[in-house]
């Protein structure tokens, strides 16, 4: 157990001495999205199974327990080079090494289709993410939020788990192609908040963004009510451009606003071109 608490050390990037087991990754270690999508790919890569995060581990001693658990083999036949067996025993299907990722084992990202334009709606009204949507809690009539839904949008998509139910909106709008820069951005159900599974889609989209379209940075605006959850990413997996000070008001005051940049390199890849 001692080596895993070295490893979840260095992983969320906190003092050994901090991680008693009762300690809380949110109010205590202070670990923002970003972090809990560390601390989730670091689960998955000791065979934790991500459904379990639809309500996150709270606890160090919580993450400890989970990967001390010992994990069931799998088994798969084969007849005639068919896997017979649960679907989620076959191996992915091999994919064209020149062809974008838009999935992996806990997440998919699909087209906006007609029938997902009420789960959008939803959560532009809802309370709980409505104030992070555009339309600043303010969301119009159904009718004319469907026609502003491709307003100086590149392209959008729905964040899904793998059994297709929805939990969010990626999306990339007001790219200008001539100096090779778009914006980013994305809204999560509140259920998922602080899981990790929001930042990794983001992470994919990101990528998507730039190996199909020659962008050289992409910018996130981000109002300072939002700031917390990914704040420490910056310099790692962004850079912050500009801070608009006393922005944008809500909930009875002003907040700043970050403009912020991610170049390829922040997410992998080649920046070379």
């Amino acid at each position: 157990m001692t080596d895993f608490r070295n490893e979840l050390a260095a992983v969320i990037d906190r003092d050994i001495e901090e991680l008693v087991d009762s300690a809380r990754f949110s109010d205590q270690l202070c670990l923002d999205s970003l972090g809990m999508m560390g601390l989730t790919a670091w689960l998955q890569g000791k065979g934790v199974s991500a459904a379990l995060f639809r309500e996150p581990p709270a606890t160090v001693g919580d993450v400890l327990a989970l990967v001390a658990e010992p994990r069931k083999p799998t088994v798969t036949v084969r007849i005639n080079g068919d896997v017979i067996g649960p679907a989620h025993l076959a191996p992915p299907p091999e994919q064209h090494p020149l062809a974008p990722t838009l999935s992996n084992r806990e997440l998919r990202l699909t087209p906006v289709e007609p029938e997902d334009l009420r789960f959008l709606y939803s959560m532009s009204i809802h309370p709980e993410t409505a104030f992070r949507w555009r339309y600043r809690g303010a969301p119009p009539p159904a009718d004319r939020f469907a026609a502003d839904l491709w307003h100086q949008v590149l392209v959008q998509f729905v964040v899904r788990l793998p059994d297709g139910e929805p939990i969010g909106h990626v999306v990339a709008y007001g790219a200008d192609m001539g100096q090779r820069y778009a914006y980013a951005g994305a809204v999560f159900r509140s259920d998922f908040t602080g899981s990790g599974l929001g930042a990794q889609a983001f992470t994919m989209f990101v990528r998507y963004l730039f190996h199909t379209f020659p962008m050289r940075k992409l910018y996130v605006e981000v109002p300072g009510f939002n700031w917390e959850q990914i704040s420490s990413g910056e310099d790692r997996h962004f850079e912050t451009e500009g801070v608009m000070r006393d922005h944008e008001f809500y909930a009875g005051r002003y907040w700043d606003r970050y403009l912020c940049a991610i170049y390829p390199r922040h997410v992998g890849l080649d920046s070379s071109t």
